[in-house]
């Protein structure tokens, strides 16, 4: 019997290996044009609009925390760049969203403007003629961060090349960044697809991004080249199909018809109402001015595996020596803090530092399996001390900051990862504080010095802690074993306090599945 399996699982190798080997592949010998970050000293009308507000050296800052503002933001961006847009992230869907924003470089390109793309491949197998189509314009470059080389839709091929090479496929380029003309820029923890601007019908991210603007933004266009540059962005061209101008046109039409339609709807003057730019540029909003440091991953990171960690973001944020001394607010939907984590949790409680943490519930979550790496820490976090809160999947309707999410509305689903110390310091980038961000996820983000945006950030985050909008897990002893200690998720529902013994909104096989998932060693992965 065991020779007939090690037979069986042989002939099943050799099956994959050879679907495999006649599966397109990726021309890694594809020539790569050198190109650069144009100067901030080029003339723009983005740079005209905010010369005399931001002292030189200095940055400015806009919170956009809703989501329809951070597309419109996006697309007002396109819209009056004049010399470069350079995009930097690790999805891009293809929903109405992302055709909006794609309409949007086309017209750009159009109009002289050049455009770079870097895109992680992990979302990427099922859009080789899309991202071909685009890098077939003239003004258009596009590159894939950490390609797959089998450029195939067959699962089962996916799976056997993930096998594979399964070290270097594994590390990704998490990084997020929208740049227009080197004097704007957005980032923060916000992909490019319906559910992060408030456009999906089932789902709905409650995130957060940044407009920038003044010294930062040279530093977001010096870490795009240096991912752009490296061995491991490959160009389009690369990419196994050959769309020609015909295809490039038609698609040009379609995305300008979609456009035009788009935004004679609803919808779209919904999206344009929410535009903050005009006013940002006019000066009826003001910005927020702060020194800020950029944080950010080499992407060597996604090829060297012991690169060392003074190198990556967690130690370039160790090294600012902002350690808080009063309070920590930690806004992460994936939190999984591990033995560092936790051992960083511990000191500053021991030296009277308030931390709150504000994550997924289990519910909520998009990922379980990372729920799961989270819960194996609950207690701990709470005998530290550690207040928590678990975000609800749907809210009730009470007004404030966040959205409100009723029923019949999107699933809520935390997705902003932001830090505040002590009133004074503001993390807002794509960094997860677990083990994968820390370790194998190439990472950015932005600390801000400024008390004034620390409390809108705060503020926001209150906002969702409260009892409609969050679950408060807490310990008690357990009745049947005297000194053990149990959770217990406190929460108000149409106005009256309720306590769950277990985690609410789920099911018993939930509940099995999760603790099985618990028991698994695969918390470097998460």
């Amino acid at each position: 019997m065991g020779r007939r399996l090690n037979a069986l699982a042989g002939l099943a190798i050799a099956a994959l290996a050879a679907l495999s080997s006649c599966a397109p592949m990726l021309r890694v010998d594809a020539p790569r044009p050198p190109s650069h970050a144009i100067a901030q000293a080029a003339d723009s009308p983005l740079k005209t609009a905010f010369a005399a507000r931001i002292p030189p050296g200095e940055s400015g800052f806009h919170l956009l925390s809703g989501g329809r503002a951070a597309l419109a933001a996006r697309l007002a961006l396109a819209e009056r760049a004049v010399h470069s847009l350079d995009l930097q992230y690790y999805l891009f869907h293809t929903d109405t969203s992302g055709k909006l924003v794609t309409a949007a470089l086309l017209g750009a390109a159009e109009r002289g403007v050049r455009v770079r793309i870097l895109v992680d491949d992990i979302d990427s197998l099922d859009k080789d003629v899309r991202l071909a189509t685009l890098d077939r314009h003239p003004n258009i470059e596009v590159r894939l961060f950490n390609p797959f080389r089998t450029r195939s839709t067959n699962l089962l091929v996916k799976v056997w090349q993930a096998l594979r090479d399964h070290v270097r496929l594994n590390r990704r380029m998490h990084n997020k960044a929208f740049i227009a003309d080197n004097q704007l820029a957005i980032t923060g923890g916000r992909n490019i697809g319906d559910e992060y601007f408030e456009a999906h019908d089932n789902l709905d991210f409650v995130d957060l991004d940044v407009l920038a603007a003044g010294a930062i933004v040279a530093d977001l266009s010096r870490s795009f080249d240096e991912y752009w540059r490296d061995e491991a962005a490959v160009p389009a061209s690369a990419l196994p199909v050959a769309p020609d101008d015909a295809r490039l046109q038609r698609a040009m039409r379609r995305l300008d018809q979609l456009r035009r339609e788009h935004a004679a709807s609803e919808a779209g003057r919904t999206l344009a109402t929410a535009d903050p730019l005009p006013d940002l540029l006019a000066g009826r909003i003001p910005l927020h001015i702060a020194p800020a440091d950029l944080i950010v991953d080499p992407p060597a990171k996604a090829r060297e595996p012991d690169k060392p960690t003074a190198r990556l973001l967690i130690g370039q944020l160790a090294g600012l020596w902002i350690d808080p001394r009063q309070r920590a607010l930690i806004v992460s939907p994936y939190f999984v803090p591990g033995p560092m984590g936790m051992a960083y949790f511990r000191y500053w409680h021991h030296q009277g530092v308030q931390i709150d943490i504000l994550t997924n519930a289990y519910s909520a979550s998009d990922v379980p399996v990372v729920h799961a790496g989270y819960a194996n820490y609950r207690v701990p976090l709470l005998q530290t001390g550690v207040r928590l809160y678990e975000l609800k999947p749907v809210a009730e309707p009470i007004g404030g900051r966040l959205r409100d999410l009723g029923s019949g509305s999107s699933r809520a689903s935390l997705h902003a990862k932001t830090f505040v110390f002590d009133d004074l310091h503001v993390f807002i980038g794509s960094f997860n504080f677990d083990p994968r961000s820390a370790r194998l996820n190439t990472e950015l983000g932005i600390v801000i010095h400024s008390p004034e945006l620390a409390r809108e950030v705060t503020a926001i985050a209150k906002d969702a802690m409260r009892p409609e909008r969050s679950y408060q897990p807490r310990l008690v002893e357990s009745v049947d074993k005297p000194g053990d200690m149990r959770v217990q998720w406190h929460d108000t529902f149409q106005g009256e306090a309720r306590i769950s013994e277990v985690e609410p909104g789920t099911t018993m096989i939930q509940r099995g599945v999760l603790r099985i998932l618990q028991a698994l060693p695969i918390e470097e992965h998460l």
